[in-house]
């Protein structure tokens, strides 16, 4: 029964299933275990596409991908790429490159840099008056349009799979990740996320990264999330 209700699993990449850009080949066997035990996979990023291939190949997985903190949502099978929002303004580029903002990803909607530089972005955004906001990941910093963040990617990912919120697990570590957990049907945070994201998790796996993921997996697998809830520090 279990395995029936959780069909989905939304999965964060960074600090969850990945360790400073590695997913080790372990993680990579648990969300194949996953995927053949019939659970439809989604991969909910703030990396960019070009950043996320560049340290993982996500190959044929995922079926859903969602990039740039949930700016951008890419069909695997289709490989079309769909844009939630209006493009990043070339003009807020160019200002914080005149600004010294090093490093700059710039993505097609999102661009971003380290936390130490978001009083630049602020201003950069007031001087222009472009309709963007600067929102907190760990020691990131991202440029989004207001109302873009996990939730309306992997809301458009779900709907484009025909999927429920309600069926939906979601798995991460980052203030980023809070808007994911509010939709999702049971929230997980593996052991290093903040204190933040925690708070708002249904369970808080026991183990970090990869290692607490590949628990949260074969719970799965087996159809026995109450086994993990047992063990979390939020259980009754």
């Amino acid at each position: 029964m279990e395995r029936m209700r959780h069909r989905v699993l939304a999965c964060d990449f960074d600090g969850t299933l990945a360790t400073e850009g590695v997913c080790t080949d372990e993680t990579v066997e648990a969300l194949e275990r996953v995927a053949a035990a019939g659970i439809r996979l989604v991969l909910v990023t703030g990396r960019t596409w070009e950043e996320l291939v560049d340290v993982f190949d996500p190959g044929s997985l995922f079926e859903e991908i969602v990039v740039e903190n949930g700016a951008a949502v890419i069909d695997v099978a289709s490989g079309e790429e769909r844009l939630l929002a209006p493009r990043l303004p070339s003009g807020l580029v160019a200002e914080l490159q005149r600004t010294g903002v090093v490093p700059l990803v710039v993505g097609r909607v999102l661009c971003s840099t380290a936390w130490s530089h978001a009083p630049k972005l602020s201003a950069a955004i007031a001087k222009l008056g472009v309709d963007r906001q600067v929102v907190r990941n760990r020691e990131s910093a991202m440029v989004l349009p207001p109302g873009i963040s996990k939730r309306t990617g992997i809301e458009a990912a779900l709907r484009a799979m025909g999927e429920l919120p309600s069926a939906t697990v979601a798995v991460g570590d980052g203030e980023n990740d809070i808007a994911l957990f509010a939709v999702a049907g049971v929230s997980v945070a593996v052991a290093n996320a903040v204190d933040a994201l925690k708070a708002r998790a249904d369970v808080v796996l026991s183990e970090p990264n990869g290692k607490g993921f590949q628990s949260l997996a074969a719970a799965l697998v087996a159809g026995d999330l109450g086994a993990l809830t047992a063990l979390s520090p939020l259980a009754g």
